[in-house]
């Protein structure tokens, strides 16, 4: 693989937009360029950088990035904007956050845009986990069909009120509820990315109910 130091162009080819906010952001995927699921990526534009996971395959030739537009984010509202045939600056890939198969069921716990790196996982095969992803409303709920398919167990959990005409299974509550109150009790690897603050409380509470239990984790702020 190389060096964290090194850099790359690519070329914006297209937006997909799963809402108002979320969007993947598709890339030309330069020469060379490797990565394992689950890492992420320092892309730039104009001094602005800013880090993202990658949600290709590994042997996609499309690179994949997934995006929340924030109002106060100057690269997300950047990004949404700019055209197809920009060009990007983009880092090597980097993070240790990736799949350690063992003989524990997988249980990925995320909350918002902290799903990429199992979209990731997913997509390069892995299955038969279970999967929380902890959101405010079901349009948040990116490549939910995808991940329930390959899943043994997806739970969405709604911070707000489960929209009437809800079609699908979901929990209304916090992914640390779930985890606390329905959760069957079991012999899990535990990944965990998202907000500092649930991988803090999830951490002690897994600590507390599966004491024997591996625990990976990445934050963003």
């Amino acid at each position: 693989m190389p060096p964290t130091s090194a850099q790359y162009n690519v070329t914006i080819l297209d937006h997909h937009w799963f809402n108002d906010e979320i969007y993947e952001l598709r890339c030309t995927r330069p020469p060379g360029f490797t990565f394992q699921p689950g890492q992420f990526v320092e892309l730039g534009h104009q001094h602005l950088e800013r880090e993202y996971t990658i949600v290709s395959a590994p042997e996609e030739a499309v690179l994949r990035l997934l995006i929340k537009r924030m109002p106060q984010g100057n690269l997300s509202v950047l990004l949404a904007e700019l055209p197809p045939g920009t060009i990007l600056n983009l880092s090597a890939a980097k993070g240790y956050f990736c799949f350690q198969p063992s003989d524990k069921q997988p249980c990925f716990i995320a909350t918002g845009t902290g799903i990429a790196p199992f979209i990731a996982m997913y997509a390069a095969g892995v299955r038969d986990f279970t999967l929380l992803h902890g959101v405010r409303h079901p349009s948040a709920l990116v490549y939910r069909n995808e991940l329930n398919a390959a899943a043994r167990c997806y739970m969405p959990c709604l911070s707000a009120p489960i929209p009437t005409g809800t079609d699908f299974p979901c929990f209304q509550g916090y992914v640390s509820t779930y985890v606390r109150t329905v959760l069957p009790h079991g012999d899990y690897d535990f990944y965990l990315c998202g907000r500092r603050a649930m991988i803090h409380d999830l951490t002690h509470l897994l600590d507390e109910r599966y004491p024997q239990a591996r625990i990976y984790s990445e934050a963003y702020d």
